[in-house]
């Protein structure tokens, strides 16, 4: 599927018209959400993997596989403590709008934007901006934003 210019905030410029999604469960229970996430970084396409908690908003983790980011500034998503601090951070605002963002410099823990931001990548402006681009995609209504909207209503009606 060609995606429209104005919608292709990830530059991603095509994606399939179907995509896999893997459900993480316990028995019946649904645990987490995987969702396949790329998009352009500065130099390279960023591929990697984002966890969604049951609750589908929470998110549990981000992870890049692929990558061809500066040594010791872009690659910094792949450090453990980076990759740390996604875990627990909110996806969406109030009207299920994607909201998470790695912003410049570190977050301020007391703000009340905290629980949607994520430290920014010193010296990776561009990376960081292609992250908060390519998890807004795939989250939003041209991604897996309708899919995600379906398992929140579904989550909600098991409540």
């Amino acid at each position: 599927v060609a995606i429209p210019d104005e919608k292709d905030i990830a530059s991603v410029r095509r994606r399939a018209k179907y995509g896999e999604v893997y459900l993480v469960t316990d028995g019946d229970t649904l645990k987490q959400i995987i969702l396949p996430v790329k998009g352009a970084g500065l130099w390279s396409t960023l591929y990697g993997y984002l966890a969604i908690d049951a609750d589908v908003n929470t998110a549990l983790g981000l992870q890049f596989y692929a990558h061809a980011e500066t040594p010791g500034l872009g690659d910094q998503m792949d450090k453990p403590a980076w990759r740390a601090q996604v875990n627990g951070k909110q996806l969406f605002d109030s009207n299920h709008e994607p909201r998470i963002m790695v912003i410049k410099g570190s977050v301020d823990e007391s703000s009340p934007t905290a629980q949607y931001e994520l430290d920014g990548l010193a010296g990776a402006t561009l990376t960081g901006r292609g992250i908060t681009a390519l998890v807004h995609y795939w989250i939003g209504d041209h991604g897996y934003g309708p899919y995600l909207d379906r398992m929140r209503e579904e989550a909600q009606q098991s409540l």
